[in-house]
Formats: C-alpha cells, sequence, structure tokens
C-alpha cells in the first residue's frame, strides 16, 4: 500500500479505499464526455438510492420545480417527529464537482430518515453546460420558494460542490438582507468537506494528492472547477467561499466535516476558521485517515460515526 493507513483507520475503510478508482474522470470535461460520465453506472447507483430508500422507508417524490423530496410516511407535522416543532424542514445541495451527481442523494436520503423530517434536495442545473453562476441561482430560488412554501424553520446544507452552494446560498442571503430585503437565514449550515477553493491553492491540494481515496487535483477536480467557473474568477467569493466575508449579520450555527486525507481539507479549515473569527458558532469533525467526503459510503463505521453525530446536531439545531 502507498500511503499505509494509521491503526485508527477501520478495516472496511482500508478496504474501500483499496477499492476506490479516482481515475474516472481525467479528461477534458467536453459536454460529450461528461455526458457519458452523468450515464455510466446511472442504473446501478439508483438501483442503489432506491434500495437504500425501501430499507430506510422514506417516501421520495419530484415537486413542480423537479426538486426531490424526501419525507418519512407517518412522521408528526410537517414531516417532523411527534413533539418536534412543526414545520422544521431541509435544503439539501448534492455534491458531483458542478458537472454530475443528482437529488436523488443518498446522504439527503438518511437525513431524511434520521430526522424524520422532510428534505428537498435540489435538481440544480450542471457544468460544463450550464456555468456559474447558474446552479448558485437555482438554489437560492429554491431556497426562497421553499421559505414561502414550507417555512422558515428550513436547515441548509450540502456535501462538496454541494456544500459550497450552500455557502454561496447563505451569502446571497446575507448581501440581501444587508441591502434591506425581509429574506430568512436558515436555522443553521451544514457544509461537508465543501470543495471550497476552485483555484486549489491550499495545502491540501497538494499534501494529500495522491493520498484522497477518490480525489486528485490534476487533470481531475481542476478540470471540474473550470468547467463550472467558466470565465469567473475562481477567487470569487461566490465561486470559492474560502475567500467569503463572514463578518457582519450574526451567522447561524455551522456544521464542516473533512478528514486528514480530503483533498479539500484546506478548504474545510480555512472556512471553519474564518467563520469562527466572525463570530459564528461552528461544530468541526475531523476523522484521522479519512477522505473526500467518506460519508457518502454508508458501510464504513466512520461514516455511521459520522451521520449519528451530524443528526444529534442538526435536532439540536431543529428543534
Amino acid at each position: 500500500m502507498r500511503h499505509p493507513f494509521p491503526p485508527t483507520v477501520s478495516a472496511g475503510a482500508v478496504a474501500a479505499a483499496a477499492e476506490a478508482d479516482n481515475r474516472v474522470h481525467r479528461w477534458p470535461l467536453t459536454p460529450r464526455l461528461t455526458a457519458w460520465l452523468r450515464t455510466k453506472g446511472a442504473t446501478q447507483r439508483l438501483a442503489g438510492f432506491e434500495a437504500d430508500r425501501v430499507a430506510l422507508g422514506v417516501s421520495v417524490a419530484e415537486d413542480a420545480r423537479g426538486h426531490v423530496v424526501m419525507t418519512v410516511p407517518g412522521a408528526g407535522p410537517g414531516g417532523s417527529t411527534p413533539g418536534a416543532v412543526e414545520g422544521a424542514w431541509v435544503l439539501w445541495i448534492h455534491g458531483g464537482g458542478f458537472c454530475w451527481g443528482s437529488a436523488r442523494d443518498g446522504t439527503g436520503l438518511r437525513l431524511a430518515a434520521g430526522l424524520s423530517r422532510p428534505v428537498v434536495s435540489v435538481e440544480y442545473p450542471l457544468a460544463p453546460e450550464a456555468r456559474f453562476p447558474a446552479a448558485l441561482d437555482a438554489c437560492v430560488d429554491a431556497y426562497l420558494a421553499g421559505t414561502q412554501e414550507r417555512g422558515h424553520r428550513v436547515l441548509l446544507g450540502g456535501v462538496s460542490a454541494g456544500a459550497n452552494l450552500a455557502l454561496g446560498v447563505l451569502q446571497r442571503l446575507r448581501a440581501r438582507r444587508a441591502a434591506g430585503e425581509d429574506i430568512p437565514l436558515p436555522l443553521g449550515l451544514v457544509a461537508l468537506t465543501p470543495f471550497g477553493d476552485l483555484a486549489g491553492e491550499g495545502e491540501s491540494y497538494r499534501v494529500n494528492e495522491g493520498r484522497d481515496a477518490y480525489l486528485t487535483w490534476r487533470g481531475q477536480q481542476e478540470r471540474f472547477a473550470r468547467a463550472y467557473a467558466g470565465g469567473a474568477d475562481l477567487r470569487d467569493p461566490f465561486v470559492s467561499p474560502v475567500h467569503a466575508d463572514w463578518s457582519g449579520e450574526e451567522l447561524p450555527p455551522a456544521f464542516f466535516s473533512t478528514g486528514t486525507r480530503d483533498l479539500f481539507l484546506s478548504d474545510t479549515a480555512r472556512i471553519h476558521t474564518a467563520w469562527r473569527a466572525a463570530g459564528g458558532a461552528a461544530d468541526l469533525a475531523l476523522a484521522e485517515g479519512l477522505w473526500h467526503s467518506y460519508l457518502s459510503d454508508p458501510r464504513l463505521p466512520e461514516s455511521a460515526a459520522l451521520l449519528a453525530r451530524l443528526l444529534d446536531w442538526c435536532e439540536g439545531v431543529l428543534a
């Protein structure tokens, strides 16, 4: 093994890392090749999602805007657990490097099951066909429409590129509130292993190159970044939230996660530090020896532990 794992990493995680294939995106991201990437294994992924949905007892439907709504039948008012605050819900944004992935997202599914509250998973337009700020615009629209239809008690979150977009949504909301608009902020924000530095300047982009089980920067994530940003400045705070200014209005509490082998470890560290410096409360889950978005693999003991911690945090915020 090129980079042996510390003894704290589970045998299941070591085996999963050995099976991982991080070569499947190593092409220029033309629309034709991106379309092929999206279809590669799509049937298997959807079948896995459906099997998990049935096992977890979650109902899935599309709303009028094409977003995926995940609920637990028989839960309390508004889909919440009995005795919980009526109307509390989650707006979730999937990952996939801005270029693939779908609102039928396994992490969103497990949040719906674990919280017994509605999770609205955003189906945003993907790059390279839709470049910045199309995806961010769609996520802001989904948030505003959702608060009008479902109420203001919302938790905003996402994973990887979705965490980038969630942070962008919050920046947009704060800017509009500063300009005098009466727009509700979320009760809290979840940013799991955010892809926050599309210029790739963080230390972990070098230190964890070849150590992350699934991601590489050269020839892979750098191409996703360019495909999404188009002609935009890669250091624009709405493109790369590591450059966001979180000062001013009080921030909602936040939950960040990463691993010591995460290619985007630096992104999480920089955003978490800036959040705390601005006076915001922030929980940071840092897993030794784990890679980018390890929560996405529910087989891992480390994933189960992170999910339990995340659900506990979300319950505290939503209740």
